[in-house]
């Protein structure tokens, strides 16, 4: 069921949980997803896709059960914005394109989006939601 994120949160947890992991990882970890659940909490608050909030869930804990600092867990659970290099965008180490989608999506309310902005937010909507994009010929 793919519209419902605890379906992959609950699972990460008890993995985590369950793993013969060292303590000190063991804790980063369930720190991580516990921050990871605020965010898409946060996210549904905002009316946001459950498959995409479901995606965001899993790339997400997939990469936190391979994480070991504290470092590390930072980075990847907190939305990473890409670079712009002057010919295009770079996306960072840890990006969700699913989250990239929102965050360029909120950042959209605040104001017009750059040609350049407007040009990757197409691109992850095509990416990310390919059904809806042929659906509304872009």
């Amino acid at each position: 069921m793919e519209d419902d994120y605890m379906m992959v949160i609950i699972p990460c947890i008890a993995e985590i949980a369950a793993s013969d992991t060292p303590e000190r990882v063991k804790k980063l970890r369930l720190g991580a997803v516990s921050e990871l659940q605020r965010y898409l909490h946060y996210y549904r608050q905002l009316g946001y896709m459950p498959k995409l909030l479901y995606a965001i869930a899993d790339r997400k804990c997939r990469m936190i059960a391979s994480a070991t600092t504290k470092a590390e867990m930072q980075k990847l659970v907190r939305p990473n914005c890409p670079h712009y290099d002057g010919a295009g965008f770079i996306p960072a180490a840890y990006n969700v394109p699913e989250e990239e989608l929102i965050c360029w999506s909120e950042t959209s309310l605040k104001g017009p989006l750059t040609a350049e902005g407007f040009q990757r937010y197409m691109e992850l909507f095509k990416l990310v939601l390919p059904e809806e994009s042929r659906r509304l010929a872009l």
